[in-house]
């Protein structure tokens, strides 16, 4: 019993001469948490300022409060005098980070993709933008994915990695966009007077910008026609309607204006021939008055 009683007051009194190290790492960790949380509200108030960093202010804050606080609880261990265990915590980390590492290799391959895309920010939700064949509006930019809206109405989750790796095409970057069409016109109709024509009535339909200017290209020297591609040019951000429809606008326009030149055109430009009604052919049989 007494030997019993020997060890406990040993112990007790081991742990009154190591109570304030116990104290202090207890302090250290409570100002280094609540010093986390501070900071990374802080840190993202100053991001929210931005528009461009909007979209990776709640992932930039969660990296700082976390890495504050390990480095707080490194510290804490620091105190009590448990340097090696600190060390040893490091090292062992490393190496689990490694072999993670290789056993999720695609994994850690889109997280790398998908920090590197939040801080570059090559395009922003509601962009549209084409990788890899696939063609859709942003919807969201995560980590590991970015979801993309195709126009077909489906809900595409593309990982980050392969968007990293492959050609991107933004569309609507600066909000310019250029679309074009072909249509084909015959040969006795003058080409001066079809790009004429074609260039003025481009330029005087709704939300197509003065400049860059429209213009007409002849393209082609076909078969049957004279392929011209018409250019001109669109920014979404301020146009009253979306790019569908003032493309559609400006080929109605285009057929109107030469359908009432009396002009012989088609968008067929491989195959289209142009077919005319004769006078019908009357048989009469001989010796006859019919």
């Amino acid at each position: 019993m007494e030997f019993i009683t020997e060890s406990l007051r040993a112990d007790w009194q081991t742990f009154l001469s190591f109570s304030p190290r116990l104290i202090y790492a207890l302090a250290v960790l409570v100002i280094f948490f609540l010093g986390a949380g501070i900071i990374s509200k802080l840190v993202g108030r100053i991001m929210l300022r931005s528009k461009r960093m909007h979209g990776q202010e709640r992932y930039v804050r969660r990296l700082v409060m976390w890495t504050i606080r390990l480095l707080g609880v490194l510290f804490a261990l620091s105190v009590m005098g448990l340097k090696g265990l600190a060390a040893s915590m490091l090292a062992t980390g490393g190496v689990v980070a490694i072999v993670l590492g290789f056993a999720f290799r695609e994994i850690g391959e889109n997280l790398l993709a998908g920090i590197f895309l939040n801080f570059s920010r090559p395009f922003e939700v509601g962009d549209l933008i084409k990788s890899g064949g696939l063609t859709g509006t942003v919807r969201a930019i995560d980590v590991r994915s970015v979801h993309i809206r195709t126009f077909d109405a489906c809900d595409v989750f593309v990982p980050s990695a392969q968007i990293f790796r492959e050609e991107l095409y933004n569309y609507t970057r600066d909000g310019l966009r250029r679309p074009s069409f072909c249509i084909g016109v015959a040969y006795h109709d003058e080409p001066e007077v079809v790009v004429s024509l074609l260039q003025d009535t481009i330029r005087q339909v709704e939300d197509v910008l003065p400049e860059p200017q429209a213009f007409v290209l002849i393209k082609q020297f076909a078969d049957s026609w004279i392929v011209y591609e018409v250019f001109f040019w669109i920014d979404i951000n301020t146009s009253r309607r979306d790019l569908v429809g003032v493309t559609n606008d400006v080929m109605i326009q285009c057929w109107r204006v030469l359908r009432d030149a009396g002009m012989t055109f088609s968008t067929d430009v491989t195959s289209a021939l142009e077919v005319k009604s004769v006078a019908p052919l009357i048989v009469q049989k001989a010796g006859t008055d019919q």
